[in-house]
C-alpha cells in the first residue's frame, strides 16, 4: 500500500477541473468596440452630415428667417454630437442674414418712396385747377422769352439767351398715319407724306452759320435775308410779297411764333407754303414747306402742322 510522502505540496486543481483562471497580471482584457472582432474585421463608422445644417443652406435662398433658425441650431447640435455641416450651418447663417437686411432696406426704400409718392401726387393735386385743366403754379420765370406761353414775336427775339437753342417740336415721328419720305440728314432737314399721300411736308432747323446777314435787334429783317437764301431771291423780294403768318410756340395753345409765309405754284401744277423765322440772337434758321400735288389740301395741312409742329427754345 503507497503513501503520500510527507511535507509534499498539494497539486492545484487543473483548469479543465472548473477552477478559476487567474487573471494576467491582474489586468482585463475587454473586447475592444472597433477592429478585429471573433475573426473578422468591423468597419469604422463617419460622422454623418447633421441635417439642420443641410436645411439652412437650402433655405438660405428662400426663406433667410428659416435659414438663421436652423442654422444657429444646427451647430449647437454639431458641438454636441461632432456631425458634419459646420461649414453648410455656418453658410446658411450668412446668407440668411444678409436676405434679412436687405429685405429691411428693400422695405425702408419702398417706404420713402411711397411716402415721396403720396407727397407729389398731393402736391400736384393741390396745383391743379380742374376748371381750365391748367397747372395753377407757375414752376418757370415767365419774363424769360422761351420758358413761358406767352407769344415770341419778331420784337420779342432780341431777349433771347444766346445760349439757348431754337428747334421744333415734332410730333408726326410718332404719328402712324404720317410717313418718314427722308429721315433727318444729319443737316436738320427731313420730310414727311401726310396721310391722304399728296402732301409733302419738309422741316429745317440749324444754324445760319453766316450765310444769312444778320440785322442785329430786328429778326424781321433777318428773316427776310434767310427765306430769301432758302427760296434763292432777294431780301426785297420776300419782303414784298410775304404775309405775316405764326407757328406754335413750345406746346400747341401755348402761344405763337412770328414767321413769315410765303406761297406759289411749281411748274408741275403743285402749291406750296414755306414759312420760316430766323433769330438774330440765336444765329439759326427754322422753315416748314408744304406741299401739295393736285387734289391735296394745302391749307388744311399746312394749318395742321404749324399748329402741332411747335418751334420750342430751351
Amino acid at each position: 500500500m503507497s503513501q503520500t510522502p510527507p511535507n509534499q505540496p498539494p497539486m492545484p486543481p487543473s483548469p479543465g477541473n472548473g477552477a478559476p483562471v487567474p487573471p494576467n497580471n491582474g489586468y482585463s482584457n475587454p473586447t475592444p468596440s472597433y477592429g478585429y472582432q471573433g475573426g473578422a474585421y468591423s468597419p469604422v463608422q463617419e460622422p454623418r452630415y447633421n441635417v439642420l445644417a443641410i436645411v439652412s443652406f437650402i433655405s438660405a435662398f428662400f426663406v433667410s428667417l428659416v435659414a438663421v433658425i436652423t442654422g444657429h441650431m444646427a451647430l449647437g447640435q454639431i458641438k454636441r454630437t461632432g456631425e458634419k455641416g459646420r461649414g453648410l450651418a455656418l453658410s446658411g447663417l450668412i446668407i440668411g442674414y444678409v436676405g434679412i437686411v436687405g429685405g429691411i432696406i428693400g422695405t425702408i426704400a419702398l417706404v420713402v418712396m411711397a411716402v415721396l409718392g403720396v407727397g407729389l401726387f398731393a402736391t400736384i393735386a393741390n396745383n391743379y385747377d380742374p376748371d381750365d385743366y391748367s397747372y395753377t403754379s407757375d414752376p418757370y420765370d415767365t419774363d424769360a422769352p422761351g420758358l413761358s406761353g406767352d407769344d415770341l414775336s419778331f420784337e420779342a427775339g432780341n431777349d433771347l439767351d444766346p445760349s439757348t437753342v431754337a428747334q421744333f417740336s415734332d410730333p408726326f415721328v410718332i404719328d402712324s398715319d404720317w410717313t418718314v419720305v427722308s429721315p433727318d440728314d444729319g443737316q436738320g432737314n427731313w420730310s414727311y407724306l401726310d396721310p391722304s399721300g399728296l402732301c409733302t411736308v419738309s422741316f429745317h432747323q440749324g444754324k445760319m452759320g453766316g450765310q444769312v446777314p444778320v440785322t442785329t435787334g430786328d429778326d424781321r429783317a433777318t428773316t427776310e435775308d434767310f427765306l430769301a437764301v432758302v427760296l434763292k431771291t432777294d431780301a426785297s423780294t420776300i419782303a414784298g410779297k410775304a404775309s405775316d403768318s405764326t407757328i406754335s410756340y413750345n406746346f400747341e395753345d401755348m402761344g405763337t411764333v412770328d414767321t413769315l409765309l410765303m406761297q406759289g405754284t411749281d411748274d408741275d401744277g403743285s402749291n406750296w407754303k414755306l414759312a420760316g423765322r430766323a433769330f438774330g440772337e440765336l444765329d439759326s434758321g427754322l422753315y416748314i414747306d408744304v406741299t401739295c400735288k393736285s387734289g391735296g389740301d394745302l391749307d388744311s395741312v399746312y394749318d395742321t402742322v404749324t399748329t402741332k409742329a411747335a418751334i420750342t427754345v430751351f
